[in-house]
């Protein structure tokens, strides 16, 4: 169903992502691509993209959700990795051949020479590595949420495997739009200068989002009058993950206008949570990037309003790198976009939540 909640699986649930997911299915069976990137704000469809993606192509792979790993330290999530890995391969089919000595799945047959318990990660990722050169063929290694690896230095491994592993593809699919492009792009980065597909999520337009609606009401025989239609566009703007959501609780029971209100409820906690988690890191500085969201909140803004608005507001003065700073990493962490030098919050449930909760 169109208005599932979840990340879709197949390509006939998933709205007008043509493009983005023929452009990854094209680079996953392309041999010269090695690594892939899928960049774009919460909730615009990145884990639905990469999902099905994933199988209409004809490989083997293994999709890690680095969220499972958010609070473990680094020797947790290797131990927890190399269960999931595990996991995730006898799970492909029911054929384990011999839990000691091997693991079937797909086709695919891993000789292992320890017991489970002793096997780690880099072991099978070698072991899955010989085969696939064995057979001429890829493994897939997908990450969702992948900017959370620079926490506990995985990029390093994933530049062993880019380097040395030739036979596995890297996905790595990410939210924090600054800082998975910084693993590739600051030279102190193991995966620095690795070449690489970068793929865009997006907003729907109003057009596309209209669209979205009247077919997921259509598929499910329910009729919405195009002013709701167009209400929920304007209080959810584009974003398919909010829209969506929108359109699950009608289907499920729930007056248009009351499940507009249950979206911008629940959608501003989400939110909140996730903005409370930043500025827990920000130490001092939080009541100056809750100032700028504050400021851009109400409109967007160029660098110099910003600034001046800050000083107004602190009646102090702030000397011009802080301000560069604050908007920097707020689109690090993809809280804000730029634009032709415009700094604005593109997700209008963020922006009623900066206003009404702080």
């Amino acid at each position: 169903m169109i208005f599932d909640p979840w990340p879709k699986e197949r390509k006939k649930d998933l709205y007008n992502f043509d493009k983005e997911i023929n452009k990854l299915i094209e680079s996953i069976s392309d041999p010269s691509v090695r690594l892939i990137v899928i960049k774009g704000l919460r909730r615009t469809g990145k884990s639905s993209i990469l999902r099905v993606a994933l199988n209409e192509s004809k490989y083997n792979y293994v999709l890690i959700d680095m969220r499972e790993f958010e609070e473990l330290d680094r020797e947790s999530f290797y131990r927890s990795l190399t269960e999931a890995l595990l996991k995730a391969i006898k799970s492909r089919k029911k054929a384990i051949v011999n839990r000691i000595k091997a693991i079937s799945f797909m086709g695919m047959k891993i000789e292992i020479s320890k017991p489970d318990k002793e096997m780690d990660y880099r072991t099978l990722f070698r072991k899955i590595n010989s085969w696939a050169d064995k057979n001429k063929t890829f493994f897939i290694l997908a990450i969702d949420e992948a900017q959370e690896v620079a926490k506990i230095n995985f990029d390093r491994y994933l530049a062993f495997i880019y380097d040395n592993l030739l036979r596995i593809k890297i996905i790595l699919a990410g939210s924090q739009i600054g800082v998975l492009t910084k693993l590739f792009e600051d030279p102190k980065r193991p995966l620095y200068g690795r070449a690489r597909i970068e793929i865009n999520t997006r907003k729907l337009t109003p057009e596309e989002a209209e669209e979205f609606l009247t077919l997921g009401f259509k598929e499910v025989g329910i009729r919405i009058s195009k002013e709701i239609i167009r209400e929920a566009i304007n209080r959810l703007d584009g974003i398919i993950g909010w829209l969506n959501l929108f359109g699950w609780y009608v289907v499920h029971g729930k007056r248009p206008m009351e499940a507009m209100e249950i979206v911008l409820r629940e959608g501003m906690q989400v939110v909140k949570d996730e903005l409370d988690r930043f500025l827990e890191t920000r130490g001092i500085g939080k009541k100056r990037y809750l100032i700028v969201l504050k400021i851009l909140a109400e409109g967007p803004k160029r660098w110099k309003e910003v600034k001046e608005l800050m000083e107004i507001k602190l009646r102090k003065r702030i000397a011009n790198n802080q301000i560069t700073r604050y908007l920097s990493e707020l689109l690090k962490y993809g809280f804000i976009q730029k634009r032709e030098k415009i700094y604005y919050i593109p997700d209008p449930l963020l922006r009623e939540t900066v206003l009404k909760k702080y």
